[in-house]
């Protein structure tokens, strides 16, 4: 294994300790980070993968969290709960309140257990838009990135849109319904997390840089050209009732795309015919 340093961060890289490892957007940068550093990974269950470092853990509780930052250099912090994400679908208690184990409390252990071990990058996943956070789990986001941005660790944060999995989660789950009803003109930019990753893996290898620039997928879509798309790959044929959505609405749809930032070159359509429905 060969260890690489940064000539402009002085950050030499050798054991990365990665958070949220196990999930979508974990394995792509596992897969990535494990054919040149050595990678360590927080996880709550035993796994097999024997070219990783599996520390037993949770973010919740603080457990392992000594033992995972214990010789790093760098700390990936992708881990995060989103109880709709992982349900494919909102209720109305989503927006009122998201648990804050993970993604304050939890991101607040690390960040005291890395200063404590000399970590010389934290680097931190976040989502396109929390500046100006809408709903309980965006606020936690928020949060997290200031909690980040002020800590005695040097620090990034990368940011990105909504990824492919989580849209084809949703419309699946959607899709149970006899019609689908959607304010079909708002704005929507899919991202594949492969190509987060790879821009992710890029500013790990650059250093501490702050807020980075933000990644979104290589179009901005209106949900009508997502759901279309959609139906056609996964053979489904529901009606869609377009329900009009409101200027507020649309402003915040709006916020969550990057137009002008970093793009992936995966298409939604591309994603579609690679990956099965889940």
């Amino acid at each position: 294994m060969s260890t690489k340093t940064d000539l402009g961060a002085g950050v030499p890289m050798d054991t990365i300790a990665v958070t949220g490892g196990t999930g979508h957007l974990g394995r792509e940068l596992v897969a990535l980070l494990k054919t040149t550093y050595r990678v360590r990974v927080l996880t709550r269950k035993p796994r097999t993968d024997e070219d990783v470092d599996w520390v037993r853990g949770d973010l919740a509780t603080g457990e392992g969290l000594e033992q995972l930052v214990s010789g790093a250099q760098v700390l990936l912090h992708a881990a995060t709960m989103s109880p709709a994400a992982q349900r494919g679908y909102l209720l109305p208690s989503d927006f009122w309140h998201s648990p804050p184990d993970v993604d304050v409390d939890g991101t607040a252990r690390l960040l005291e257990e890395s200063a404590k071990a000399g970590v010389r990058h934290f680097a931190y996943i976040s989502i396109v838009g929390v500046d100006q956070p809408v709903g309980p789990y965006l606020r936690l986001k928020h949060t997290a990135e200031e909690l980040v941005s002020v800590a005695d660790v040097p620090w990034s944060i990368m940011r990105a849109t909504q990824f492919h999995w989580l849209l084809d989660r949703m419309l699946g789950k959607a899709s149970r319904l006899p019609v689908l009803p959607l304010p079909t003109s708002l704005p929507t930019q899919p991202v594949d997390a492969g190509d987060f990753a790879r821009y992710v893996v890029e500013c790990l290898e650059e250093g501490p840089g702050g807020l980075r620039t933000d990644f979104g997928g290589p179009e901005v879509l209106t949900f009508a050209e997502v759901v279309r798309q959609w139906q056609r790959a996964r053979g489904r044929s529901r009606r869609v009732v377009t329900v009009p959505a409101p200027r507020r609405l649309t402003r915040i749809a709006t916020q969550i795309t990057c137009p002008q930032g970093r793009r992936g070159s995966t298409t939604w359509s591309e994603w579609l015919r690679t990956h099965p429905a889940e």
